[in-house]
């Protein structure tokens, strides 16, 4: 195989490592998955494993970012430089990739247990890339200079480029899933529906509670607001101020309490109780309601919804045709509330016609880059005598 053979193989396996690499940042930068949106799906269990994620000077960065970095510089390799200069960067940093695909596939295999199917893709064009870099190496050794790939300069970086921006532009461009039909019960037609999923001791949801009520009082008589419990279990008090919660609803007094409970310090059934009578609620009422299986049996009906939905973490709130994940900023929470107020269908490119969008425009860069072969060399006729 000649050395410019080899350099496009493995500039298609940077292309392809590339592509995947970038939908996985997408996944792991972003709190609201863009590509394996399914809560039980094995890039869910990676992500969330603790391998995800390297510390590095008290911050998490995402695995997939070294990706991007390490392919886009092999790739760069590839392409520019001295062949001296080339075939020794080339081959420390193919080298590299491929080992680490393959610790990355051992990782999950070994560690993990489970299987990202993205990942997978990564991991096994990074060591189609090694070993075409291996091969590059030993070719080029033989050849005074490389002659020219298949395609320009211009258009394997062209290439690059949409590789890397397809993926990360299309969470910008995509439809929204419909609101799960258990949690669109809750809305009424004509107002800014907005259902909050909330855990009363956690530090998110705390942090929320406050713009996310002020939110709500910017826009007077148009907002039906529904707050719904998900008590995690590593929340201490969690599920028995959902209970109080719940049970001061019952009494019409639901949001009085629940500013209570996010504020207070401690969330145990004797504190849950003496919020409520400070408030005025009829306490008997209160503990019989607090004792009772059918407020278990509500709080239990209610984290299941979320959790068939697909659970990613709290708060988890849901407005108009848009889902929420965590204490975004402000000017997330009032741009839902304003196309939930103007009644913005969920619109986009479906996912097929995106893809294939992307396919054709790299079909005709590629197309457009080609190299014509090079004329035959001709052998001039003999002098007539």
């Amino acid at each position: 195989m000649r050395a410019a053979h080899t350099l496009d193989l493995l500039r298609l396996a940077c292309l392809t490592a590339l592509v995947a690499s970038a939908a996985l940042y997408v996944d792991y930068a972003t709190l609201n998955p863009a590509f394996c949106t399914a809560a039980d799906s094995g890039c869910g269990a990676v992500r969330h494993s603790g391998f995800g994620y390297l510390p590095l000077g008290g911050v998490g960065i995402p695995v997939p970012a070294l990706g991007l970095a390490g392919f886009s510089s092999l790739f760069a390799a590839s392409l520019f430089g001295a062949l001296a200069l080339r075939r020794r960067l080339v081959l420390a940093l193919g080298l590299v990739g491929g080992a680490a695909g393959v610790g990355l596939f051992l990782l999950q295999a070994v560690a993990i247990g489970r299987f990202c199917e993205i990942c997978l893709v990564a991991d096994g064009a990074a060591v189609v890339a090694g070993a075409a870099a291996v091969l590059f190496h030993r070719a080029s050794s033989h050849e005074a200079a490389v002659e020219p790939g298949a395609l320009a300069r211009w258009a394997w970086l062209t290439l690059g480029a949409l590789a890397i921006a397809a993926p990360l532009l299309w969470p910008r461009v995509r439809p929204r899933p419909p609101v799960p039909p258990g949690i669109a019960a809750y809305y009424q037609p004509g107002k800014i529906n907005v259902v909050e999923f909330a855990d009363f001791g956690c530090p998110f949801c705390r942090m929320l509670h406050p713009r996310l009520a002020k939110l709500v009082a910017a826009y007077p008589g148009k907002v039906n607001f529904v707050r719904l419990n998900l008590p995690l279990p590593q929340h201490a008090g969690a599920r028995d101020a959902a209970r109080a919660y719940l049970c001061a609803e019952a009494q019409q007094r639901g949001d009085q309490l629940a500013d209570r409970l996010f504020e207070a310090d401690e969330l145990g059934p004797a504190a849950n109780r003496r919020l409520a009578v400070e408030l005025g609620l009829d306490a008997d009422a209160f503990d019989r309601c607090v004792a009772a299986p059918a407020t278990d049996a509500t709080i239990d009906r209610q984290t299941q919804l979320l959790r068939a939905a697909g659970f990613q973490g709290l708060p988890t709130t849901y407005v108009g045709a848009a889902q929420i994940i965590g204490a975004q900023p402000d000017e997330v929470f009032r741009k839902a509330f304003d196309e939930a107020e103007r009644g913005d269908a969920a619109r986009g490119v479906p996912g097929a016609l995106y893809a294939l969008l992307a396919l054709l425009a790299a079909a005709g860069v590629a197309a457009a880059g080609r190299r014509k072969p090079a004329p035959a060399s001709r052998t001039a006729p003999p002098p007539s005598a």
